[in-house]
């Protein structure tokens, strides 16, 4: 790590109406401090009525961390994590911590974790990224210069090297270059040793590249470093570290890549301009996209050879977004290729966004989702925005008035979700609290971009134990098992009587507890002789909740002649749904997806069907399937389906209030699944909003004859959005 020492605060900054060439990041950028009009467009009018459905101020209980400057906050799975940064206690002292806070975004409780091991020393503008579902991994930012060095030179991993919480009294601090992985199932730190580290810097951008890396033991990375340093687990993954400023508050305009299997620096490329925190924003492509897709339009195909997604064959690739100059706006877009090569990205479209300091953000779906502190001499605001990377084209995401009051401060997507978090306090200033470069934690927005039709199916991103796809050769196994009958031994009959062959053990095995309690609930029938099994209202309330992965597994019997005997086990399986309905859900069974988009067997009010009945039925996966596959159809003309079928399936045909009675101990996932349709729901209202306005806009060119069919349209839009918003407080 870097020995330079710099002598005075390092987040020191001053007013916006001054100029300033302290050690703060972006201080030394031409109109860093100066707030001044910007040339971007608004992106159009809010529309207020629907905006205050997808914007929640959410309350948080617990021991939730101090106002700091500095902290890094990171996402895994259904946590945030908030660590390091300079606590507010003293101007003159830099009061710098290492103290790890976590925040269950479920039941919205703080707590300070009891971390041990090799603890890194106290830092501020550091990176901290997530690998995988298990770790953490800290890398650079600023630290106090007084046995900072020694402490991580110095590490054995004999215990702990210092309490948390620990601070230095001393106002000089130095840039650092050291990693630290975190593992979040032991709160413990290990520090990690590498060769050639290259220049300390604080307040640069990194992220680790999406692998199918996972570790299979919860101490693995402190084990397998007593033995040949490296990383227990399978596959790799890399951190790429951009930009950042030295000591001196340089920018370093270089990309560094750190290897997490072999646990050393491998590449140092030039980028040829200034990245950092203040300005940019690195967020790896992920597997939704191909490269070949970027820029290339919405009917542009992603599909390789034997019609699988590319993007899964090319990890690697990343965005790199900055904005330069907030008195003239300058926006720029590279996309890192995964052999290195940096290729510049035009945007296009009407509306850009404006210039947004420390801005953070990700990759959902297909959109890229930036967040950051717009200010200028007559707006101070909070600003979301969303590029969309098929076209290249910007929309802004109207939050509502929710950003127009109060110190928000700091955004992180939350993919699992289909959500973006801000943290911060409602009741403070914006300029305040930015002239200080000061995070609060006191209240946490949530921005339901599910809505906007921005939606991801979380199991594609998780661990494989949760998974519930399969590999392409699994799908093409699957396809082909169903055109095989003389491999069936039950049938599943439709409402028009129609048949289809399965395979029994197979649909047992995929579908889990559901199946096998109605073939039990069968078969135990005594009063008569039963030869078909129904799925009736009753069979929902009588069935376990339990998933094949997850669930209580002491009646989970595969169907064989061992414990069912044939004679007597139903032969066949009654659905009251029509056909397709039946052939689309017998399709998931057998290969873990539904029809590919544009297959004209799942049309829109087919999946309406499978959103109502993927809850009650317990197929793990369909409601996830289904709910992408409708925001990838939703449009105009099926917005009040999909809104009606949302509205049915988040109370599971019970009413929408079921997802009131939430209780986190017991349906943590049963709550989630409802808050879930609920934004597939919200965005089909928005769908019906749109359309009420257009046809007002050709109303009023008909005449006044129209005005009252206008004004009937508009009460029934009114008392729509009045029950969406009181489920939206109910969340």
């Amino acid at each position: 790590m870097s020995a330079s020492v710099l002598s005075s605060d390092p987040a020191r900054s001053s007013t916006p109406t001054q100029s300033s060439t302290t050690g703060i990041p972006g201080s030394n950028v031409p109109g860093a401090s100066a707030p001044g009009p910007s040339n971007s467009s608004s992106g159009g009018p809010p529309s207020q009525n629907f905006s205050t459905l997808v914007s929640t101020i959410l309350k948080t209980t617990g021991k939730e961390p101090a106002p700091l400057v500095g902290p890094s906050t990171t996402i895994v799975n259904d946590v945030l994590y908030v660590f390091g940064g300079r606590a507010l206690q003293s101007r003159a002292t830099p009061k710098l911590t290492n103290d790890m806070y976590a925040l269950d975004l479920v039941t919205r409780v703080w707590k300070k974790l009891e971390t041990r091991g090799q603890i890194p020393p106290p830092r501020y503008f550091h990176s901290v990224c997530a690998l995988g579902d298990s770790k953490l991994v800290c890398f650079g930012g600023m630290s106090p210069a007084a046995g900072a060095g020694s402490e991580a030179a110095n590490a054995t991993g004999d215990g702990t090297q210092q309490a948390p919480g620990t601070v230095a009294d001393t106002p000089e601090v130095m840039v650092m270059s050291d990693i630290h992985v975190f593992d979040i199932p032991t709160y413990t730190w290990t520090f990690i040793p590498a060769i050639d580290p290259p220049e300390g810097r604080y307040a640069h951008c990194a992220t680790i590249l999406p692998s199918s890396s996972f570790y299979s033991q919860a101490d693995g990375v402190a084990q397998v470093l007593e033995n040949s340093h490296r990383l227990d687990g399978y596959g790799g993954a890399e951190m790429v570290v951009v930009g950042g400023q030295d000591s001196a508050n340089h920018y370093i305009e270089e990309i560094n890549v750190f290897n997490l299997r072999s646990l050393q620096w491998i590449s140092k490329a030039p980028l040829a301009r200034s990245c950092g925190a203040y300005r940019s924003v690195v967020a790896p492509l992920g597997n939704r996209l191909a490269v070949s897709q970027i820029g290339a339009g919405t009917d542009a195909s992603g599909q390789a050879e034997g019609g699988h997604n590319q993007a899964l064959k090319e990890p690697g690739a990343m965005l790199i977004y900055s904005n330069y100059n907030f008195l003239d706006v300058k926006l720029a877009l590279q996309l890192r290729l995964p052999d290195g090569t940096l290729e510049d990205r035009p945007m296009n479209g009407p509306h850009t966004p404006p210039g947004l300091r420390f801005p953070n953000g990700g990759v959902l779906d297909n959109h890229f989702v930036v967040s950051g502190t717009y200010l200028t001499s007559s707006k101070q605001e909070y600003a979301l925005w969303a590029l969309d990377l098929r076209t290249l084209v910007w929309s802004r995401i109207d939050a509502g008035q929710v950003f127009t009051n109060g110190s928000w401060n700091r955004g992180v997507v939350w993919n699992r979700r289909s959500s973006f978090l801000i943290l911060g306090n409602k009741n403070r200033s914006l300029v305040d609290d930015y002239n200080h470069r000061r995070i609060n934690f006191s209240n946490l927005c949530k921005v339901d971009l599910e809505a906007f039709g921005l939606y991801e199916n979380w199991r594609n991103q998780s661990h494989p134990a949760v998974q519930k796809t399969y590999s392409p050769a699994a799908e093409e196994f699957g396809k082909m098992f169903m055109q095989m009958p003389e491999l069936c031994d039950m049938e599943f009959i439709c409402l028009e009587g129609e048949t289809i062959p399965v395979n029994s053990r197979l649909v047992a095995k995929r579908w889990g507890q559901y199946f096998i309690d109605l073939l039990n609930n069968t078969k135990n029938d005594s009063d008569r002789a039963v030869s078909i099994a129904t799925i009736t209202p009753a069979s929902f309330a009588g069935s376990s909740a339990a998933s094949t992965l997850t669930g209580d597994k002491r009646d989970a019997f595969l169907p064989t002649p061992a414990n069912y005997n044939p004679l007597d086990r139903p032969r066949a399986l009654y659905f009251p749904h029509s056909q397709p309905i039946v052939a689309a859900l017998t399709e998931f069974l057998y290969t873990g997806s539904l029809p590919p988009p544009g297959d004209t067997s799942v049309q829109a009010p087919i999946l309406c069907s499978l959103l109502q009945i993927a809850r009650p039925y317990r197929i793990e996966g369909l409601l996830e399937a289904t709910v992408e596959r409708i925001h990838q159809q939703l449009d105009g003309k099926n917005a009040a389906a999909v809104f009606n079928a949302a509205a049915t399936a988040a109370g599971s045909g019970s009413g929408i209030e079921a997802v009131y009675n939430y209780n986190p101990a017991e349906d943590d996932d049963e709550w989630w699944e409802s808050v879930n349709i609920i934004g597939l729901q919200k965005r089909g209202l928005r769908g019906l909003m749109e359309g009420r306005r257009m046809r007002e806009r050709g109303k009023s060119i008909g005449g006044p004859g129209a005005r009252p069919d206008m004004e009937k349209e508009k009460d029934k839009m009114q008392g729509l959005e009045g029950g969406m918003r009181g489920m939206n407080m109910g969340n």
